[in-house]
This record gives C-alpha cells, structure tokens and sequence, in this order.
C-alpha cells in the first residue's frame, strides 16, 4: 500500500533531453551591464526553461522544431522580453530593462485589526508520500494554494517541510502568486522583492521570514518554491523531495517542469474516494 501511495502522488519535475540542444548565453541589465542573476528563460507553454546563475549565464535545452515558438526572458523588477526561439538562437545574450515594482496596498485599520496569530495550510511531515523537485530542472516549481480564513490576513514566514534530499546546497526562491477567477496560479507576484534561500538541510521544515515584506492579503494565493540553483549535485541529477499526505482539503498542488512552462495540476484521481495530495506548505500569519 505505501509504496503504491508513493507512487501515485509523487512526480518527477526533468526536462526530457531526446532530441534535444542547448543554448547558452547572458542575461544582463541594460542601465549597467551587469549580469543579472536568477533570471527566468524558457519557451512559453514547454517543459523546456531554465534559469540564469548568479554572473547572468545561463544554458538552455530546447529543440530545433520549437524554432517558432515564443521564449519569456522575466525577472521581478524587470520589463518581460519576448522573443522567438530562432530570434534567440541569433543573439543569445540578452538585456533586460529596469522598471518599477508597485508597492503592494497595506490595508490596517488600527492595532488591533489582526488579533490572532495561527497557521493555514498542511503542517504534516510525513515521509510516506512526497512531491519533488529535481536539479536537472532550475526554474521548476510546486506549491499549493494558501485559503484565508479572515480578510485581511498579514503574512509573517513560510514554511516547507523537507521529507528528504540529496546531498549539496540548495537554493530556491520563494514565490507568492495571485490566483485568477478560477483559482488557478498566475504569473503575477504577490511579492515585491526576491526571496532567495539556500539551506545545505536534508530533512524538516524551512522557515522563511516574510514579515519584513508587511505583505496584507484580501484574497487566497499560491505559495510556491522554485529551484534555481544545487551546488554538488550528483552529475546524474539531485533530488529535493517535501513531505506531502491525501486528505479532502482544497489546498490543492500546481507544478510546472521549468521556466515558462504551464502549470499543472497533482491529483491522485478518482482512485482514493476524491481525496487529494497535500502538500506540507504553510504560513504563519496575524489576522
């Protein structure tokens, strides 16, 4: 039975490599020329991103037949560029504008507006199911949709429970998105600075400070991490797996396979009597 459940609630974030090239170049600021580092590139739509290191380089796998297809260069604080693939093969370096961040709106009617503190999301540590991201993907995402209890609720850490990984350093970034009518994750960030972490842990929570950001929310969002760096990752790949269950909650799991790509939604299907995967994602908020 366990292994079973492993299976069906587990999935592997890779980039498949048949068939497939890499494009390498930079990524840099056009005000200064620096390099800018974790920038997000990949093929819109397509299992098929990455994301620039700290100088601004990055490696891209595609395949010649998506010659056509649109490539999203975006970073936080930056103008989107969007190019063919063919466009970028041409002139793989490419310069991003700077523009600027609207503050998020801080609604707070007084001392005594948020009056409790308390968790929403899944604090379990099971070890008997995960969801995992893997080092061969950088820009690969997972996370789980975050449902507030009260309006408005102030965000202060988010937390991810580590069921296992393989050894190295990790690093990934936080990410916050809206969600849309439907209550699927968009492209836009709640968060107004990147929130890099690296941690060298192989197992329990991660705690990430968001009190500084004062980020207030008057609506349900998607808490997300996304892979963007492994130092000493094994050459056949590394993996970074977070504990996960199945209950009737509707916290339900998106991932997308890298940079760009469509989001997706986990599900066990109709096998376990409409129960669902949860992820061990949750924040700490005063409400």
């Amino acid at each position: 039975m366990c292994t079973s459940f492993f299976l069906l609630v587990s999935f592997w974030l890779m980039v498949t490599a048949a068939a497939a090239q890499t494009i390498s170049g930079s990524i840099t600021n056009t005000a200064t020329q620096e390099g800018l580092p974790y920038v997000n590139i990949g093929v819109v739509g397509k299992d098929l991103g990455t994301v620039s290191n700290e100088s601004g380089y990055y490696k891209l796998v595609f395949r010649a037949d998506l010659a056509n297809d649109t490539v999203r260069v975006s970073s936080l604080g930056y103008r989107t560029r969007l190019l063919t693939l063919r466009e970028l093969l041409a002139q793989p370096n490419v310069a991003l504008t700077p523009e600027s961040v609207p503050l998020a709106e801080v609604l707070v009617k007084g001392k005594s507006r948020f009056r409790r503190t308390h968790t929403l999301g899944n604090t379990g540590n099971s070890e008997m199911a995960t969801n995992t991201l893997s080092s061969n993907s950088l820009g690969s995402q997972v996370g789980t949709v975050i449902k507030l209890n009260r309006q408005p609720t102030k965000l202060l850490n988010a937390v991810f429970n580590i069921a296992r990984s393989s050894p190295g350093q990790v690093t990934f970034r936080v990410n916050i998105y809206r969600l849309d009518a439907r209550g699927l994750p968009t492209e836009t960030k709640l968060l107004n600075r990147n929130v890099i972490v690296s941690s060298p842990i192989v197992r329990g929570p991660i705690t990430v400070d968001l009190s500084a950001d004062q980020l207030v929310l008057s609506e349900d969002f998607f808490l997300a991490i996304e892979m963007i760096k492994w130092v000493d990752a094994a050459p056949s790949g590394a993996e970074f797996a977070f504990s996960a269950a199945v209950g009737y909650s509707h916290n339900e799991i998106y991932y997308r396979k890298g940079s760009q790509a469509l989001w997706k939604r986990a599900s066990v299907g109709a096998l376990l009597a409409g129960m669902q995967p949860k992820l061990s994602f949750y924040v700490t908020v005063n409400d």
